[in-house]
């Protein structure tokens, strides 16, 4: 489970007295553009298993 996510654009808005708003602006500006490239990677996986399938069908 990651309770890291970013919830909010601005935290000054929301009271979030249990949250560290700057912890989460560092793990999005850190970790996310990894994540998104590992989504990236995992889709292309995906569509790979997929094709390789549909070819032995045929």
């Amino acid at each position: 489970m990651n309770l890291g996510t970013y919830q909010f654009d601005d935290y000054s808005k929301y009271e979030t007295s249990g949250l560290n708003a700057e912890a989460k602006a560092k793990r999005r500006k850190d970790v996310f553009p990894e994540d998104c490239q590992k989504a990236f990677e995992m889709g292309a996986r995906f569509v790979r298993q997929k094709t390789l399938l549909k070819n032995e069908e045929i």
